[in-house]
């Protein structure tokens, strides 16, 4: 029998032969194998990155059809910013039911087969009546703006730092006074950070219900006073709260973290966690390791699937040249309400309880195969000084 360290050599060797064959411009892709498509990790320079809004194709017939004319709407989105499906690095995928995901997984192990995104799935309504799969994107682009760019298209972030925040959470008496209250908490976190809402390129949105998105869509809006608003991607959770949010920005204006590629922020009127941060920094020059879609073992029971994730995060973390105190952000999705007790327990053993991600856990009602308890989308940089 192969000892531990010699299998996991071979696993890093074959990594290196992955990262060759689908290496681009500015991406490195290690594969995932037995799944054409998907790649375990993305490795992306510090460099100019497009964040495009969700798309979808309701007036298409079937899964597969509208997938792939979906995923051509994207493809002239990224197009249009200097970039196109062979530069993506993420592929976020929301699903109108179980019963479209093998349909959409045949579109993307098509139209990807050379070219892997890290990819990450969910079902959640749309926001489109019809749609029965939505899509949005994190991708490189040829482009070299100096500022942040909104358009139709997305949002253009220029090389440079970056910083990602937790998501946030503020009571209401519904969801338009709810995302009103976190969108005033965020901000607040962006301006302690020194930055604008001008540098924010990115909203992901966790909302109930989503048949109400259109007011929490206009209360972001608002919270932007009259400035380009990002792209804000919409996912139906179960909570009772009614809605969470997370955020991305350029951190280009600011000095780089000391003495580190990555700092862990905690906010002074936030809550401290051991098991997540509130806002993580990352200094320009600093390549993203976007990690596929991790998860357990189908149909095992929810610790045992937890256990299989941490296991496999630390292969891949260790492939793409990373470590567990060196994740950058974190979104869980659990459908099982088990996962989330045991979620909390594992984090404890895996994470530096002084370099926790910043991070969300996301209660879904499937993750589009039975049996499926926990699915992680989460970011990475390199072992750093």
């Amino acid at each position: 029998m192969a000892s531990p360290f010699r299998t996991h050599c071979l696993s890093f060797a074959f990594a290196a032969l992955c990262l060759s064959a689908f290496a681009q411009p500015s991406l490195q892709r290690i594969a995932q194998p037995g799944q054409t498509g998907h790649a375990a990790a993305v490795r992306v320079a510090d460099g100019a990155l497009i964040f495009t809004p969700q798309v979808s194709a309701p007036d298409k017939t079937g899964a597969r059809a509208q997938a792939e004319h979906a995923l051509t709407l994207l493809a002239t989105l990224l197009e249009a910013q200097g970039s196109g499906l062979t530069q993506i690095a993420r592929l976020n995928v929301y699903a109108a039911s179980d019963a479209a995901v093998p349909a959409i997984e045949a579109a993307i192990a098509a139209r990807f087969a050379s070219a892997p995104p890290a990819v990450t799935l969910v079902i959640s309504p749309l926001a489109q009546p019809g749609a029965l799969v939505a899509f949005d994107a994190i991708a490189a682009s040829s482009k070299s703006p100096d500022t942040v760019q909104i358009t139709p298209h997305g949002a253009l972030m220029p090389a440079g730092g970056k910083i990602f925040i937790s998501g946030q959470a503020e009571r209401g008496t519904d969801l338009a006074s709810a995302t009103r209250l976190t969108m005033e908490k965020l901000l607040k976190s962006v301006e302690h950070f020194g930055l604008k809402k001008t540098d924010v390129v990115q909203l992901k949105a966790f909302v109930r219900p989503l048949s109400d998105h259109a007011a929490a869509a206009r209360e972001i809006a608002a919270s932007f006073g009259g400035a380009p608003v990002p792209p804000v991607i919409f996912v139906e959770w179960q909570s009772d709260l009614f809605t969470e949010i997370e955020l991305v920005a350029s951190a280009r204006s600011l000095p780089p973290p000391a003495g580190d590629t990555i700092s862990y922020t905690f906010l002074p009127w936030l809550t401290r966690s051991p098991r997540y941060c509130h806002i993580t920094h990352i200094a320009a020059g600093t390549p993203l390791i976007f990690i596929g879609g991790i998860n357990g073992v189908d149909g095992t029971e929810p610790r045992a699937q937890m256990k299989s994730i941490f296991e496999r995060l630390g292969s891949v973390l260790f492939e793409a040249g990373s470590s567990y105190r060196n994740l950058a952000k974190a979104t869980y999705y659990l459908a099982d309400p088990k996962a989330q007790a045991v979620l909390g327990v594992i984090r404890g053993v895996y994470y530096d309880p002084t370099r926790p991600p910043a991070a969300s856990a996301v209660r879904v009602p499937s993750l589009g195969h039975a049996g499926r308890a926990a699915h992680f989308d989460l970011i990475a940089v390199p072992v750093g000084k």
